[in-house]
């Protein structure tokens, strides 16, 4: 589902009375009317829309976001979690923007502390600890984007 949504413009009375007799001239004939081809170069023409997804100063978990002193590198990847899959725990040695594109996730802390993401959530994702679990009856999908630097890992596994 689309997150641009249209929003109705006002239009000028002489736009809308040339709708309105062009529209009963169709109706009344079958020819083409001049008047519709020029409604519809009258109206105004669309632009483009920002909508905003997150500005933070931290991670999901309070810490702050720290950038890397490295080459800079951008990654970023959709992730696809099918149903009762788990992540395993780890954590991110490099920032990790998340958006949620589908489905819902459970992101739980090494204290057992847990959040619910779901479509269309935006985060950044926490540094300590953690594991993502798909607790859900659908795949959940999610967007993300690490702006890290060369020869550091995305994530790194905890050791068992």
């Amino acid at each position: 589902m689309s997150r641009f949504l249209a929003h109705p413009r006002p239009y000028p009375a002489t736009v809308l009375l040339a709708s309105l007799l062009s529209s009963s001239c169709l109706l009344s004939s079958a020819l083409p009317s001049p008047a519709l081809a020029q409604t519809a170069s009258a109206q105004p023409a669309a632009a483009p829309r920002s909508i905003p997804l997150l500005q933070t100063e931290t991670n999901s978990n309070g810490t702050p976001i720290v950038y890397p002193k490295g080459t800079p590198q951008i990654t970023a990847r959709i992730t696809e979690i099918p149903p009762g899959v788990r992540t395993g725990v780890h954590t991110h040695q490099i920032p990790l923007f998340v958006y949620i594109l589908g489905g819902k996730l459970t992101i739980r802390g090494e204290n057992g502390e847990s959040t619910v993401y779901k479509e269309g959530d935006a985060y950044m994702e926490r540094t300590d600890w953690h594991e993502g679990i798909n607790e859900g009856n659908e795949p959940v999908r999610l967007l993300a984007v690490y702006p890290g630097e060369v020869g550091t890992p995305l994530s790194v596994k905890q050791a068992k």
